[in-house]
Order: C-alpha cells, then sequence, then structure tokens
C-alpha cells in the first residue's frame, strides 16, 4: 500500500511540475550533492522530460568542502510544426557540506555559468499565427542551500533552494535585440534518491534520483504582469521534472 502512495506521487508531481510551456531560459536543476565526507567522488546524470540531458562531478577535496562541474543541453530538435529547440551550457561552483547526526545532511554552494540557447516556435491561439525565433546567450551567478534527510539505510528525500542572477549578454527574437537584459530567478526543487549497494550512508555505490522543480522571477512580479510579446516570453516561469542516477566511483574499491 505505502509503495503504491509513493507511486502515485511521483507521477502526480510529474503531472503537475512537467516542463512548461516555451521558454529560452533553461534552469539547471539544483545540485545537492551527496558527498559527505574527504576524498568522496560523485558522478551524476539526468534527464529532463524534454529529453535534454545533465552531467555532473561533485568532488571534496578535504572535509566539508565540494568542488562542482556540471554541464549539459539538447541537441536541435525540431517537428512538422516548426518548432525548433537547442541548448548548451555548464556551470562550476564551490561549496560546504555538514552531517548532522546520523540522519541528515546539509550543505550550501554558490558559482557561476553560462549558457547558448535557440528557440523557435509560432502560436497557434491568436490570428495571424505570431512567429518567434529566439536566440540568448548569458551568464549566470547563483548560490544554493540544500538539506537531505535519510529515511531509511537506502532511501532519502530533500530540499534544494537556488537563487539565480541571470545576466544576458545576447538575446533577439527573429534577430532583433530585446529589452530584457537580467533578471533575478527563485528556483526550488524537491528530490527523493533510492540507493543500491552495500555500505553504510554515503558510501553506496549508486543511487537513482527523482527531481521536480521551478524557475520564476524573484521581485519583478510587475515586469512580468507589464511584459509581453517576446519579453513576456523570456520572463515566464519554469518547470521541470527528472530523472537521474548517481555513482560514487571510489566506493567500489573500499576494501569490505
Amino acid at each position: 500500500m505505502k509503495q503504491r502512495l509513493s507511486t502515485n506521487l511521483v507521477w502526480l508531481l510529474a503531472g503537475a511540475l512537467g516542463s512548461t510551456g516555451c521558454a529560452v531560459y533553461r534552469p539547471m536543476q539544483c545540485a545537492a550533492p551527496a558527498v559527505q565526507d574527504r576524498g568522496q567522488a560523485e558522478v551524476t546524470g539526468s534527464l529532463y522530460f524534454n529529453r535534454r540531458l545533465e552531467f555532473g562531478v561533485n568532488y571534496s577535496p578535504v572535509r566539508h568542502l565540494v568542488v562542482r562541474a556540471a554541464g549539459g543541453g539538447m541537441g536541435g530538435k525540431g517537428d512538422s510544426t516548426g518548432y525548433y529547440s537547442r541548448v548548451s551550457q555548464y556551470e562550476v561552483a564551490v561549496g560546504t557540506y555538514w552531517p548532522v547526526g546520523k540522519h541528515v545532511l546539509v550543505g550550501a554552494l554558490g558559482g557561476f555559468g553560462q549558457a547558448h540557447s535557440e528557440l523557435r516556435y509560432s502560436t497557434i491561439e491568436s490570428t495571424p499565427t505570431t512567429r518567434y525565433e529566439f536566440d540568448a546567450r548569458y551568464n549566470k551567478f547563483f548560490g544554493e542551500a540544500y538539506g537531505t534527510v535519510q529515511i531509511s539505510p537506502t532511501f532519502s528525500m530533500g530540499l534544494a533552494y537556488r537563487l539565480t542572477q541571470v545576466q544576458f549578454t545576447s538575446l533577439t527574437d527573429l534577430g532583433q535585440p530585446l529589452t530584457v537584459s537580467h533578471m533575478l530567478r527563485s528556483e526550488p526543487m524537491l528530490f527523493m534518491r533510492s540507493a543500491f549497494g552495500d555500505g553504510p550512508r554515503g558510501e553506496r555505490p549508486l543511487y537513482v534520483q527523482l527531481g521536480c522543480g521551478a524557475s520564476a522571477l524573484l521581485g519583478q512580479a510587475e515586469a512580468y504582469q507589464l511584459a509581453a510579446g517576446s519579453e513576456g516570453n523570456v520572463l515566464q516561469p519554469r518547470t521541470y521534472f527528472t530523472v537521474g542516477l548517481g555513482f560514487f566511483p571510489s566506493a567500489l574499491f573500499k576494501r569490505p
């Protein structure tokens, strides 16, 4: 019964928070590293429901310090309606983590990233049809806090929150520059992890993660309400749902 309820909850979240609409800004999911000791390295990979891929590496060179590099994107994807989407991006970060007792891990990190996003589509709600062809390049600066609770030896849940400052270095629609130059985004994420293999918490070699999150303007609600057309598209909120894997290579070489 509990397993059935958990499955229904996952798919309910997927329906509620699946990728929405067409927006040229593509948020990366929160990092929420699982590393919790010196020398641990974590390799992650995630698939978004719109088939965007993302990969990352988290490493702790000394206790309580974590460094991160991640990137991903989606190759040119189009269809018969003229819709086309392509994105590539990366981020680097440094932060800290602190185990609290035997069942809680908290941490924070800050970093920098860059992205190139292309999006083309036509509206079908209005007559005549409106065509959009966005091309955006932007830098981002972000801070993130996260917490994970170990529910059982193999199952954990967590929350992460990211605050992202986006600065466009180039933003056009149909080749014409847009007026939006920057935006501040609020980006929460809920995730669940199920670990496999032998070993205590944080040392099992593999886990599966389900994540759902959102990205919305922070402190610029009036700007979003007044914006229309191309600017409105750039400022609109985004949601996402991901399925991913986490892998600890060092766990394979530990002595029993």
